[in-house]
């Protein structure tokens, strides 16, 4: 093949797009990641699907939740099979694909991969992470760890005292880097790394602990409103350690979070260094997104079953190998099913089949106009249902078809103001229900 490119995909579980240091929302620098930025495009406010399974497999075939159906909150997405995602395409079209981390959707169309199952497991079979940490004597505090966070989650976690290699997105972090090394030269590759973190909920191995003074992180602690949690979320934890939450057990599960937003942008780091000492990193890209994003303390919530932006909202970054002007677009609205589409575009093949996204690669060209041509942006759990505008999110229960939630996110980007059941809310209902019915029409359960 005369020219190809080959692509370096990182993606992570509950990266929120404000995690990432540019948004200067919380007082930590993800260095490489900001390095990355400096050379390419920065996709700002891409919403994203927030349940637990059908966000990823959004996020790997570029169809919406209701087309893979999906949506169960306790679905397991290690036991989803994805043969029909942007990794079938890239290797049906020639490219030699690896994979490393919570990989098991895709390992049907790898060459090679290394398995890590994600921490829902207890005990995995098959995970080479936890075999590794067998092998270093420590599998039983693992297990211990992972049964603390499925009693508690972020709220009272076992803290280890590990190697950050000996951490799973360390391992991660450092195995893509050796592989990275080992890719071949004498055809089109893909390398994709799925990290588990930061929204795993553990907490980081004692180096990373507390890079941010968590008293630093209390600022803004809000208690749950119990009485209108339900039009803002379906909650993860019982209500009962939410209003037990206090500004001190938030700024830990805040500094817990930005530490391991850090270990995973160490990894990040690691790959850049590897790609440097290739020979063809110049034709290398680099792509990096989120499957959801995850609420540390908006309106009192933890977790990530919410279309709040915290939780709805990932960063795309799509990296040229020739650094290019840095654009930030704010006013783009898109989702992650198209990131899949914009992977087969790099490796010039179609889209995967059902998928519904579109190729961002024109505004790598400034062609803004072709990107925005629906300007919504559809996403979907359990039996709600969100469209965003450029102005107005609506959160729909599918069921009953009630709106549950209206809000005006040019007037209120907190998100306080339910407009639900007020004049103006009434005014903007019957225009917003057309657009999503123009949206859903299209969509078949797959």
């Amino acid at each position: 093949m005369a020219f190809y490119r080959n692509m370096v995909i990182i993606l992570t579980h509950g990266l929120r797009n404000d995690a990432i240091g540019d948004a200067q929302h919380w007082p930590l620098r993800t260095t490489y990641m900001h390095k990355l930025m400096q050379r390419g495009t920065r996709l700002i406010g891409t919403s994203a699907c927030p349940a637990d399974s059908g966000a990823m497999i959004s996020l790997l075939t570029g169809r919406h939740a209701r087309q893979h159906g999906h949506l169960d909150q306790m679905a397991n997405p290690g036991r989803h099979i994805v043969h029909d995602g942007f990794p079938a395409v890239l290797h049906k079209a020639g490219y030699y694909l690896a994979g490393v981390g919570c990989v098991a959707p895709i390992m049907a169309s790898m060459d090679e991969s290394l398995l890590v199952q994600q921490v829902e497991h207890v005990r995995p079979t098959g995970c080479q992470y936890m075999a590794a940490m067998r092998n270093a004597g420590q599998l039983d505090v693992l297990v211990q760890q992972r049964e603390q966070r499925q009693r508690y989650g972020p709220f009272d976690p076992q803290r280890l005292v590990i190697d950050p290699d000996q951490d799973i997105d360390g391992y991660i972090g450092r195995r893509a880097q050796e592989q990275l090394l080992r890719m071949p030269t004498d055809r089109p590759w893909a390398l994709i790394v799925m990290f588990s973190g930061p929204g795993n909920e553990l907490p980081p191995p004692p180096l990373y602990q507390a890079l941010v003074d968590p008293r630093i992180l209390e600022d803004g602690f809000k208690p749950v409103d119990l009485r209108n949690v339900d039009r803002y979320a379906e909650l993860d934890y019982p209500r009962v350690l939410l209003q037990r939450l206090e500004p001190r057990q938030l700024g830990w599960i805040r500094s817990d979070y930005l530490g391991r937003v850090a270990l995973i942008d160490h990894g990040v780091g690691r790959l850049m260094g590897a790609l440097r000492r290739r020979g063809d990193r110049d034709h290398t890209w680099f792509m990096l997104t989120s499957d959801r994003g995850a609420l540390l303390g908006e309106h009192g919530l933890i977790g990530h079953r919410s279309f709040l932006s915290a939780a709805l909202e990932v960063p795309v970054l799509i990296v040229p190998p020739t650094p290019t002007p840095r654009r930030d677009w704010q006013s783009v609205l898109v989702n992650t099913i198209d990131v899949p589409a914009t992977i087969t575009a790099l490796g010039a093949c179609d889209p995967p089949t059902g998928c519904r996204g579109q190729s961002l690669l024109p505004l790598l060209g400034d062609d803004f106009e072709q990107v925005t041509a629906d300007g919504v942006c559809l996403s979907e759990f359990s039996r709600r249902l969100m469209l965003e505008t450029s102005q107005h999110r609506v959160i729909f229960d599918t069921e009953s078809h009630e709106a549950l939630g209206l809000y005006d996110l040019m007037r209120d980007s907190e998100e306080c103001e339910n407009l639900v059941d007020t004049v103006a809310g009434e005014n903007v209902l019957d225009g917003l229900r057309l657009k999503l019915a123009n949206e859903l029409m299209p969509l078949h359960a797959a």
